[in-house]
């Protein structure tokens, strides 16, 4: 999620051949043509979903700033760990461009599109439940209205620096100065139609008529570093941003009882990449805790 926040993450990409481990990575069809890229890896279960922040591929979950391995694989080493590609997110290739992996819908969207689009591909793709779903930035949101929606196939949660479904309201004034440099964080996209643009204020809706989070094992990881400042942006406060980051932070540790809240000390808003060791000991004892039961 390029939020007016975050030091987009490096351009090198440290992805892993699908024949190094019998895993999978493909287009599925997920009905009427309509394609997404998929990457599988690993063996075992429970199966570890991961979906990406606003305008970003699955490609963060392959990288690594420092302590290897990534995401994608270190999980790979103990269970069944998946990644896609949503319609109209950024392969950070040098320059970015567009994915044409995933085949392009109109835009905007909204976190009901995605969640229905990812219920299609776990069931094209037939890959066994239960899941745990991390989800980054706005890929928190969107994991918490799938868990929400079909709680009977969940059984953890990992949100990674997750958007706060309050920072609308909390923002009041501020929000649609924030909301326009989220929806256009890189200018040369602006104009071009397959670019991934959510409807953020319907989506946050949605969450909120939507049936409550079932008891599950939740782990809420959460940066230390600040925001970088884009040069578009304006009409909003930084220093507000970041108190109520953290306090939507709070928030989502009270979805449930027993929740550690993480701080990943020394990292921006891409802790997958910063710190993937962090996010992979996370998802491992969300799996923990889901085999005690708590």
């Amino acid at each position: 999620m390029k939020v007016a926040s975050e030091a987009r993450p490096p351009v090198r990409i440290r992805d892993f051949g699908p024949a190094e481990d019998g895993g999978f990575a493909g287009s599925v069809d997920i009905g009427g043509g309509h394609k997404l890229y998929l990457e599988c890896h690993g063996t075992g279960g429970p199966t570890v979903i991961l979906e990406s922040g606003y305008h970003d591929s699955s490609q963060p979950w392959s990288l690594s700033d420092a302590y290897p391995p990534a995401v994608l694989p270190g999980v790979a080493a103990f269970t069944k760990v998946c990644a896609y590609d949503r319609p109209g997110t950024l392969l950070y290739t040098d320059p970015p461009r567009i994915t044409d992996r995933s085949s392009p819908v109109q835009m905007p969207r909204t976190a009901r599109d995605v969640t229905n689009d990812l219920h299609a591909l776990l069931a094209a793709a037939q890959l066994p439940g239960p899941y745990i779903l991390v989800g980054h930035s706005l890929g928190g949101l969107f994991m918490r209205l799938y868990a929400q929606t079909y709680p009977g196939e969940i059984s953890g949660l990992v949100l990674v620096d997750a958007f706060p479904v309050e920072l609308p309201t909390q923002f009041g004034l501020q929000w649609p100065a924030y909301r326009q440099v989220l929806n256009n964080p890189l200018p040369r996209f602006t104009k071009n139609t397959d670019f991934e643009q959510i409807d953020i204020d319907t989506s946050v809706t949605q969450i909120a008529q939507a049936p409550p989070l079932r008891q599950m094992p939740l782990i809420v990881l959460t940066k230390t570093e600040p925001f970088a400042r884009p040069s578009n942006a304006e009409g909003f406060s930084f220093t507000d941003l970041e108190r109520l980051w953290i306090k939507g932070a709070e928030d989502l540790v009270k979805l449930e009882r027993n929740t550690p809240h993480i701080f990943a000390t020394g990292s921006d808003h891409y802790i997958q990449v910063r710190q993937p060791d962090l996010v992979v000991q996370s998802i491992r004892l969300v799996i923990e805790r889901t085999k005690q039961g708590k």
